[in-house]
């Protein structure tokens, strides 16, 4: 069965207050796309919000976020939330922490086909890292976080530990990456970490923790699907460095400074922003926090479409979000830029905007309900993109 959703009218320069119902219906059957999938739902994007929370089974639909189930607040590494949007064409895929993939893929008569890759073995108990493109195909990083709590004696690391979503699957695949071959997980070694640095090489370390004397080892290598080598802490720290907006492209770049100048004194900003150029997700920001410094850093979420992605006569586009919904969008056609801003609808106290991309006409925004390190509820929001 697929949800058909339909939203109605919401205005931006109205005063605050709830929005309407969305329509619902379910009707039987459904399409599969890509020879596997059958879509959770079929949502009509409007001006209206539609608003989902992360059940135990999948996205379920909502009123609003101050109507999501009462989860218990639980480490942002073992709670269900998405850990990041990964733009690929015009798919946007989700990294569901403890659950699988969400894509989100426009359909026909203005749909957005939303599909949830769930019940997926050997997910559930580790950590998922922001997903990433592997050879065209999106991935992520399973492992397990020591961060709150060591994990049991009994608990075995992911083998392999890099999944990914196959046309030809109905469930995430494992991936065999020559470069963490470095890192033999028969030996006793598992993969903790994997980012790509400014320097354009991978980035990725091996954490030893079983017998007397725990380990840790770092390697770099141009391309995953080659061998690596060793690389130092300090080079693995170090390419964990932002991009200055000054090294974005030029449309992006305009957007992030717009942004940043809007952030005002005493606060830091930093964006992760999503994109197939940059094969997952990539920082900027222009200052750190140091040691010491009065400062307060925000998070920012945002999205870049280069032009050559959506064929010669697409147009670079660009937004990035504010924790609590002001948004900075850019299109840019020809050599000319054109800037604007948005504003979502405001969330209850302790929930925030944490994501964005867009699949078609719409814009997906994903949210949190955050206490410090920990998360209760969680879900993301659908409307017309700006």
């Amino acid at each position: 069965m697929v949800l058909v959703l339909a939203a109605g009218q919401w205005c931006c320069s109205c005063s605050p207050k709830p929005p309407p119902q969305a329509e619902a219906a379910a009707v039987p059957g459904g399409t599969p796309v890509s020879g596997q999938w059958t879509p959770r739902a079929l949502i009509k994007p409007g001006e209206t919000p539609l608003w989902f929370e992360l059940g135990r089974e999948g996205p379920e639909q909502i009123n609003s976020p101050g109507e999501a189930s009462l989860n218990p607040f639980e480490p942002w590494a073992l709670a269900r939330l998405i850990t990041g949007l990964l733009p690929q064409e015009d798919r946007l895929i989700g990294a569901v922490n403890r659950t699988g993939f969400l894509v989100f893929m426009p359909g026909e008569e203005g749909y957005l086909a939303l599909y949830a890759v769930t019940d997926v073995p050997g997910w559930e108990p580790y950590t998922a890292a922001p997903p990433f493109l592997y050879r065209e195909t999106p991935a992520v990083l399973l492992y397990r976080n020591d961060f709150f709590a060591d994990p049991p004696d009994s608990s075995e690391p992911p083998d392999p530990p890099v999944r990914g979503l196959a046309a030809d699957s109905p469930k995430p695949v494992g991936l065999e990456i020559p470069a963490l071959g470095n890192i033999p997980p028969g030996e006793g070694w598992e993969v903790d970490a994997l980012h790509r640095g400014k320097d354009g090489y991978w980035y990725y370390r091996g954490d030893k923790r079983r017998g007397d004397k725990p380990e840790l080892a770092y390697f770099r290598s141009r391309d995953l699907s080659g061998p690596g080598e060793a690389a130092s802490a300090g080079a693995f720290r170090n390419a964990s460095a932002p991009f200055s907006p000054k090294e974005a492209p030029v449309l992006l770049g305009r957007i992030l400074e717009e942004a940043f100048r809007l952030s005002g004194p005493g606060r830091i900003p930093m964006a992760a922003v999503g994109s197939a150029a940059f094969g997952g997700i990539r920082y900027f920001a222009e200052t750190l926090p140091q040691i010491g410094e009065d400062g307060e850093l925000v998070e920012l979420a945002g999205y870049y479409m280069a032009a050559d992605a959506g064929g010669p006569s697409a147009a670079s586009y660009g937004l990035v979000l504010f924790p609590g919904g002001q948004g900075i969008y850019g299109k840019l056609r020809e050599g000319a830029v054109v800037t604007g801003s948005f504003t979502l609808p405001s969330l209850p106290e302790k929930f925030v905007y944490t994501g964005v991309g867009l699949s078609g006409s719409a814009l997906i925004a994903l949210w949190e309900e955050q206490e410090g390190l920990h998360i209760g509820a969680a879900g993301f929001m659908v409307i017309n993109g700006p």
